[in-house]
Formats: C-alpha cells, sequence, structure tokens
C-alpha cells in the first residue's frame, strides 16, 4: 500500500489500535492491521466498518454506568437518526441534544434507557422475545454513578467473517 501523503511504500503491522474514527476515545480494536509509513502516516485496516460499529453499539446498550456524550451520539448515528428525530421522539429540544452530546449536560437516566430501547428495537434480526429480554437487562443492569467512558476492546473478526461482508 502507497501512503496518501508522501507516496512511499507503507509497511503493515498487527497491533491494537486505538478507534477513536468511530467518534470514541474508548475503543480499541486488538490486533489490527496498520499501515505505517517513515513519514509518520498510520492507516488502520477496517473491514466490515457497519459490522464493527454494530459491535460497539452492542457494548455501549450493556454497559452498566450511564452513557457519556460521545456514547450517546454514536448510538443515535448508529441508529441513522438525525437530532431532529430523536427530539421528537424523546421529547426534548434540539439544545438538550446537542448539550448531552457535547457534555454539556448529563444525559438524563430516562433518556439514557430510551435510546438504548431505541437501539435495541431498530436493531435487525430480534424476535419480539429477544427484544424484550434484552431490554429487561439493559434496563435493570444500569448502576447509577457519575458517566464514563469505559474501555471497550473489540478483537478483530477471523478472516472468514471479513471477506463475508
Amino acid at each position: 500500500m502507497k501512503c496518501p501523503s508522501c507516496g512511499k511504500a507503507m509497511r503493515a503491522t498487527k497491533r491494537d489500535h486505538r478507534y477513536e474514527e468511530s467518534g470514541l476515545k474508548n475503543v480499541v480494536l486488538r490486533d489490527t492491521t496498520v499501515y505505517e509509513c517513515g513519514c509518520g502516516e498510520m492507516l488502520p485496516e477496517l473491514p466490515q466498518v457497519g459490522r464493527l460499529h454494530q459491535r460497539i453499539a452492542e457494548d455501549l446498550i450493556s454497559k452498566q454506568s450511564p452513557l457519556t456524550g460521545e456514547e450517546f451520539r454514536f448510538l443515535r448515528k448508529a441508529m441513522g437518526m438525525s437530532a431532529k428525530e430523536l427530539t421528537r421522539l424523546l421529547g426534548v429540544t434540539a439544545v438538550t441534544i446537542s448539550r448531552w452530546e457535547n457534555n454539556k449536560e448529563k444525559v438524563g437516566a430516562q433518556s439514557d434507557r430510551l435510546l438504548r430501547c431505541l437501539y435495541l428495537t431498530r436493531s435487525k434480526g430480534l424476535t419480539a422475545p429477544k427484544v424484550s429480554k434484552m431490554l429487561q437487562e439493559v434496563m435493570c443492569g444500569i448502576v447509577e454513578k457519575k458517566p464514563k467512558a469505559e474501555p471497550i476492546f473489540i478483537s478483530s473478526p477471523p478472516a472468514r467473517e471479513r471477506r463475508a461482508g
């Protein structure tokens, strides 16, 4: 692979990669191929980004602490939902959504739970009993404490899964 910055050949290495491109600072992709150049350019290999984001979202909805603003934004975007659409569903203003997503205000407990429920109900391939069980686990699993970004470690999918996409 050639470097987009300088045009020289890049060297591939396997290592952990902090996936800040997701909008989250706490996601680490384990054992990922990263192309590096002597000029300092680094490009991670990210097969099946949609599936990767789905896995991150599933981890977020299952975490026991409240969502951070960045996590709230990630889930909204993972659903393909605009902030305007979410304001209508949650019964809040666009200013409120903006303040939550930019960590200017803490996301309310009810809105946190509702967003997780929205994600679950919009996820593909879930039957009603599965959604019901998952909603119960999410609703009862959140422990009220200060929101913080907990580390999320995602292993690279097996080679067969990468090609399926």
